[in-house]
């Protein structure tokens, strides 16, 4: 496999039209991933991404997704993506690992987390908002109209185990097969999972979303979180203060974020730490409690989840 210094991954995603910023600053000649990825645009509006690929540091880098709908799954290993405060965890050795499945309005910064050794073989594709309108405008479905109205959020969808072994199977010919065979089965095999992730989606049940009322629960929550306002409140004083009760406000915001309420709050304190590291230099002592962790080994180990490194190696 390929091994991409800081500066050559910058270049070869700015050749695709994005960037790669990490956040610690690395030398540009730092050795940072091994592997390899195939991108093949198709004149319809489908971008299709096949990578593997072993993570050499650990960190955080920034990047940018566009606006449409962006479908990935991984055949081995582990990822883990923030878009819009949302964490995304793919897991190749859980059955049932959730795939990624984002709808964006507007194109969207998110973080991908680096961890040493950490190797993944992934699936992406990138449906534009143009393929979108030409293919789906017209179709009358709740679960589509909920999907375009959705900014951010992981949608429901498992790829089937036909459309996964055709992935296994494209990644074991490709370096075997003439360029324009290959060519042809990759936007064959584009073409299957745009089918399978359009009929998921339109086939969703046609379930009533959530009250106005519930979101603006939901709206407000979410604003109080941020703000510290809900520190030290149970969920059921939350949704007590909210007018609402705690099973209909925990199962909305699942559905609003795709986390629950704790994960999300544990997410974003753990963010504040962070920042306070990285920003303040604050000791680690300090950026637990800011966490609302009262034993820094708790804390370093959440931390090191999160972000892929100890909480030490930040400041």
């Amino acid at each position: 496999m390929q091994v991409y210094s800081c500066a050559e991954l910058m270049s070869a995603a700015h050749a695709l039209g994005g960037r790669v910023d990490f956040e610690s600053g690395l030398p540009d000649a730092l050795p940072v991933l091994a592997g390899w990825q195939k991108v093949q645009s198709m004149d319809s509006g489908l971008v299709l991404y096949l990578s593997r690929s072993q993570d050499m540091v650990g960190g955080r880098s920034q990047n940018c997704l566009p606006a449409g709908l962006t479908a990935s799954f991984l055949l081995q290993g582990q990822a883990e993506v923030v878009i819009a405060n949302q964490r995304l965890q793919m897991d190749s050795r859980r059955a049932g690992s959730p795939a990624m499945l984002v709808h964006l309005r507007e194109e969207e910064a998110f973080q991908r987390h680096w961890q040493a050794g950490r190797e993944e073989t992934k699936v992406s594709l990138h449906l534009s908002r143009d393929w979108l309108s030409r293919q789906l405008d017209g179709i009358a479905s709740a679960g589509l109209s909920r999907l375009r109205l959705s900014h951010a959020r992981n949608q429901a969808w498992q790829p089937p185990a036909p459309l996964l072994r055709r992935a296994a199977a494209l990644f074991g010919t490709e370096a075997a097969e003439p360029p324009l065979l290959a060519s042809l089965q990759r936007e064959s095999f584009a073409l299957e999972v745009a089918a399978s992730v359009v009929r998921s989606v339109v086939a969703e049940r046609d379930a009533p979303g959530p009250s106005t009322h519930l979101r603006r629960c939901v709206d407000q929550l979410q604003q109080w979180l941020q703000s510290g306002e809900a520190d030290g409140l149970t969920i059921n004083q939350m949704a007590r203060r909210l007018g609402t009760n705690a099973v209909d406000l925990q199962s909305t915001f699942q559905q609003l974020h795709g986390s629950s309420i704790a994960a999300w709050l544990r997410a974003l304190r753990l963010q504040r730490a962070h920042d306070a590291l990285l920003q303040r230099r604050v000791s680690v002592d300090v950026a637990a409690s800011l966490a609302g962790y009262a034993h820094t080994s708790s804390f370093s180990a959440a931390f090191k989840r999160q972000f892929g490194r100890s909480p030490s190696r930040i400041r």
